[in-house]
C-alpha cells in the first residue's frame, strides 16, 4: 500500500508502512530498500483517523492502514470527534454572508432505543450550500422545527424564503419565529403526491392528465401564465371530479406553488437538499446505526461539519463556481480567519 510520505534518501513515493516504534510511524523504502520514521503527535494521528471516516473510509479499512484494531480506531475517532465545535457554535463565530434562501428537510437515521429511526432536521442556504445548523428530533414534530428556526434566528440567519416539501410543521414553525418569510412548496413533491392519489404507476388511464401536470411545473411561470395553462387543463378533463378537485388544489395554493415570485433566485424544487440527503445515507449506511441519542448527535454533527469544510468537486450549471471551494469559504465573515477542520479537531501539527 503506497503512502504519502515520501522516502527522505531517494524522495520516492513508493513506500509502505511497517507499524511503530515508540510512538513514531515506522515506513521502509520498496526503492532504495531503506527505513525512516514519521514523528506525528498522538492527536494529530486520531484527527486523520477521524477524518477519513467521515470522508467514507470504513473503520476496518482503517484498522488495516493503521495497525490497530477496530474498536481502538473508533474510540480514537470518537474522542476527537467529541471535542469538535457543535455546527451551530461555528456558524455563530464564523459565519453572516448567507442569501436567506433556505431549504429544508430531515433525514432519519437508527438509534437503540427507539421503535422507529429518528431525524436530524437541517437546512441549507441555497446560493452558498451551506448548512447554518441541525438537529437530531425524536420526530419532525411542530415543537422541534420550532427550536430549529429559533436557534437561526439566535445566530442571526436571514431568512427570506423557505423551501421544503408538504409538511405544515415546518410552515407554521416558520411562520412563527420568521413572519415575513415566504414559502415555496416543492414541485417534486406535490407531483408525488398527485400520483400517489392516482395511482398513476399502476393506472395507465390516468397518464394523460399527469402528463399536463408535469408540463404545468416543467419551469418557473408567471402568474398569468400559471393560470392560463391551469385553467386550459380544467377546460380539456372537466369531465372528471378527481381531476377537478386536484385543479381547485393548485388554484387554492398557488401562493406556496409560485412562492418563487417573492424572492428572485428561490428554486423550485427541493433537489439540492436531496443530493445532500442521499450523500448522508451513503455515510451513514457504514455506521449502521448509533448507540445512544448522544452518540447519534455527535456524529451527524461531525458529519455536518466536515461536509461544511470540505470542497466542493462535483456542482454544475449555475453552481460550477463553487468547485474547489468550501461552503464555509462562502459564508464566512471576511473580517475573520476561519481555521481548518484539523485545527478545529484539536491537531497541533
Amino acid at each position: 500500500m503506497k503512502n504519502k510520505y515520501k522516502c527522505p534518501t531517494c524522495k520516492s513515493s513508493n513506500t509502505v508502512r511497517r507499524g511503530k516504534r515508540n510512538g513514531k510511524l515506522r515506513f521502509f523504502c520498496k526503492d532504495c530498500s531503506s527505513w525512516f520514521q514519521i514523528n506525528r503527535g498522538k492527536k494529530s494521528y486520531d484527527v486523520d483517523i477521524l477524518i477519513s471516516h467521515l470522508d467514507g473510509t470504513s473503520f476496518r479499512k482503517l484498522s488495516d492502514q493503521y495497525s490497530l484494531s477496530v474498536g481502538n480506531v473508533y474510540n480514537k475517532a470518537y474522542s476527537i470527534a467529541s471535542n469538535l465545535p457543535h455546527c451551530a457554535d461555528i456558524t455563530r463565530e464564523y459565519c453572516n454572508r448567507y442569501s436567506g434562501i433556505l431549504l429544508c428537510d430531515g433525514k432519519y437515521v437508527k438509534v437503540k432505543g427507539y421503535d422507529r429511526k429518528i431525524p436530524f432536521i437541517y437546512g441549507i442556504d441555497y446560493t452558498t450550500h451551506d448548512i447554518p445548523t441541525y438537529k437530531l428530533v425524536r420526530s419532525e414534530s411542530y415543537l422541534a422545527w420550532l427550536k430549529f428556526f429559533e436557534s437561526l434566528k439566535l445566530m442571526n440567519y436571514p431568512l427570506r424564503m423557505l423551501v421544503s416539501d408538504d409538511n405544515e410543521n415546518i410552515r407554521l414553525a416558520c411562520n412563527y419565529v420568521y413572519p415575513n418569510a415566504h414559502f415555496q412548496l416543492c414541485h417534486n413533491h406535490y407531483k408525488e403526491n398527485i400520483r400517489r392519489i392516482l395511482q398513476v404507476r399502476s393506472n395507465e388511464i390516468h397518464k394523460e392528465f399527469m402528463s399536463r401536470i408535469n408540463e404545468l411545473f416543467s419551469f418557473k411561470r408567471s402568474l398569468d401564465d400559471f393560470n392560463r395553462y391551469s385553467k386550459n387543463i380544467l377546460n380539456d378533463f372537466n369531465h372528471n371530479q378527481i381531476y377537478v378537485s386536484i385543479l381547485v388544489d393548485i388554484y387554492k395554493r398557488r401562493n406556496v406553488l409560485l412562492g418563487y415570485l417573492n424572492v428572485k433566485g428561490t428554486p423550485n424544487t427541493n433537489n439540492l437538499i436531496e443530493s445532500f440527503n442521499s450523500h448522508f445515507e451513503s455515510r451513514l449506511r457504514a455506521m449502521r446505526g448509533f448507540d445512544s441519542f448522544k452518540h447519534a448527535d455527535l456524529w451527524i454533527n461531525a458529519l455536518i461539519v466536515r461536509r461544511r469544510f470540505k470542497d466542493f468537486t462535483d456542482c454544475k450549471r449555475k453552481f460550477k463556481h463553487l468547485n474547489g471551494k468550501s461552503s464555509i469559504q462562502k459564508t464566512k465573515n471576511k473580517n475573520v480567519v476561519i481555521p481548518t477542520l484539523s485545527k478545529l479537531l484539536g491537531d497541533q501539527k
